[in-house]
């Protein structure tokens, strides 16, 4: 039997309001994210490895949650002892970030009715660039074969990343990323341990010493490369590598200057026909990186009971990350923007369609203020980065020594000694890892003779 006209009213009131009901228990659901990692976290930072493994294994089986987790994870094996699972994790990360540059028309479709959350995450560009300087810690620490390929592939994805920024902002919008030296470092460190490559060497030094101009190590570093001398007879040597304070997270901020826009957009649906909009009463929730309090700045470095100096800053994530998230923040602004007022020209379309009286207008009007109020910022991040990669290379006797590693802040010494044996083999390099987001030590220190 064929609907009344008022049934056909009622009808499609009921299902377009049951698709907003759909949609904004959708989001909801994927609002808690930042609290499904935040537990896991904070037993990181705690040192309590086992706990925080226990929760991310769990959360690396969702989908939403999966490549923010087995990030996370790497870094937990990583200070745990097991650099060799940590790259394994990382690789498959990167090719799946890789990947996912290929943009999903169905989630664009799906994200402009929704939000971001709904996209597959596929990494930030700093976290792209830093899951290459990883690898090749990670590759370091246990076997060193691939080390040198990571650090080429880490300059390489780089150089990528700030061409297609410039690209998408020209050049009076972007700023070039902050360089991290980590790549050219690492590619010196091992060409000069071949005592064979040193104008290779040289040239990956010359290009530290160009981004860490004020750096006295790092001028040492070239000079030794000129002369064509790895090390002493008799002698090796020991770089220390130092992952130094929390790194950046994503939080939810709400952009301001953006209800000026959206009052322009109320302005030109209304215009359009006879319905209202909907007022704007939520704002666009867009990420922002936030950064945690400094709680050491470097690490102080003994050998024997002799004081040899601090680490050094080799990679500055803390700028990078700010960095890439300005230059992609108008982008994610843009999409916001877009999904609201496309939401806002639904509704009004709605309400023409059904011929809506003023009581089911409100009720609509209603209803589109619960559906913008369920938008949230897709916070998914690296969350276990440190602020800081660091470095420093002592020539030492061959032999074993005692290595004291003390956290500083502000040229003080703000905890207790964590004393570890190393061996160092005349003419070879040895390498060591810790890990310091305050002033405590987190899981084991690594050494690879």
């Amino acid at each position: 039997m064929a609907l009344q006209p008022d049934e056909v009213i009622m009808r499609g009131r009921g299902t377009w309001l049951s698709l907003i009901a759909v949609i904004s228990l959708l989001v909801a659901g994927c609002s808690t994210h930042a609290k499904r990692l935040m537990e896991p976290r904070n037993f990181f930072h705690q040192n309590q490895m086992e706990q925080c493994r226990e929760r991310l294994e769990k959360l690396v089986e969702h989908r939403h949650d999966r490549d923010v987790a087995a990030l996370d994870l790497a870094m937990v094996d990583l200070v745990s002892g097991n650099p060799k699972q940590a790259e394994q994790r990382l690789r498959e990360v990167r090719d799946r970030f890789d990947y996912l540059e290929q943009e999903s028309f169905a989630e664009k479709t799906l994200s402009a009715w929704t939000d971001d959350q709904v996209r597959s995450y596929s990494g930030e560009d700093y976290e792209k660039i830093l899951i290459r300087a990883f690898l090749a810690i990670s590759n370091l620490m246990y076997d060193g074969g691939d080390a040198d390929s990571y650090s080429l592939q880490l300059n390489e994805k780089q150089a990528i990343l700030n061409q297609q920024a410039f690209e998408r902002l020209g050049e009076n919008g972007f700023q070039s990323y902050a360089q991290v030296p980590l790549g050219f470092y690492m590619q010196g460190m091992l060409r000069e341990a071949s005592h064979r490559d040193y104008d290779d060497a040289l040239k990956c030094y010359t290009q530290v010493c160009q981004l860490c101009p004020t750096s006295q190590q790092f001028q040492w570093d070239r000079q030794r490369a000129q002369s064509g001398v790895h090390s002493n007879p008799g002698s090796g040597v020991l770089y220390v590598f130092a992952l130094v304070g929390r790194g950046p997270m994503k939080v939810e901020a709400a952009e301001e200057p953006t209800s000026d826009a959206l009052l322009i957009a109320d302005r030109i649906v209304s215009a359009v026909g006879p319905y209202s909009v909907p007022p704007t009463l939520a704002p666009i929730k867009v990420p922002r990186i936030m950064l945690p309090s400094i709680e050491v700045d470097r690490i102080g470095v003994a050998i024997d009971q002799h004081p040899v100096g601090p680490t050094e800053s080799i990679a500055n994530i803390e700028r990078l990350a700010l960095d890439t998230s300005e230059a992609n923040h108008k982008t994610i602004l843009a999409r916001a923007v877009a999904r609201r007022v496309l939401k806002k020209a639904s509704i009004v379309a709605a309400k023409k369609s059904i011929g809506a009286d003023n009581l089911s207008s409100l009720a609509m009007d209603a209803a589109g203020v619960v559906w913008e109020a369920t938008e949230s910022a897709d916070t998914r991040c690296w969350g276990l980065l440190p602020r800081d990669v660091q470095v420093i290379r002592i020539e030492l006797p061959a032999g074993s020594h005692q290595v004291s590693l003390t956290p500083i802040l502000h040229s003080r010494l703000i905890g207790p000694a964590n004393k570890t044996m190393v061996s160092i083999v005349d003419g070879r390099n040895s390498y060591m890892l810790c890990c310091y987001p305050d002033s405590r030590s987190i899981g084991n220190v690594l050494v690879r003779p």
